[in-house]
């Protein structure tokens, strides 16, 4: 079987593209329990959603860090004009 998908559909059990396994889902569109069918099969929505997330995530990351390097930077040399 899962030469087969190899060969007519380009789809790896792990880590498939996208392109692929959208084709896939839409040449399978018409199953019986297609829950049931397509439970180990990720989600493509999903996984954008999740990718948008990581994305924001990791720019709010990114601006915490660069506020307190500032804050600290300003901390530290209040102290320096300060001091001397």
């Amino acid at each position: 079987m899962e030469s087969y998908l190899n060969q007519n559909f380009d789809v790896k059990a792990k880590h498939s593209s996208e392109e692929a396994l959208e084709k896939w889902r839409n040449l399978c569109g018409v199953v019986k329990n297609p829950k049931r069918r397509f439970r180990f099969t990720a989600n493509l929505s999903k996984r954008y959603e999740a990718a948008a997330m990581r994305r924001t995530n990791q720019e709010k990351l990114r601006i915490a860090v660069l506020v307190s390097k500032a804050a600290f930077q300003f901390i530290s040399g209040e102290l320096l004009i300060t001091c001397s």
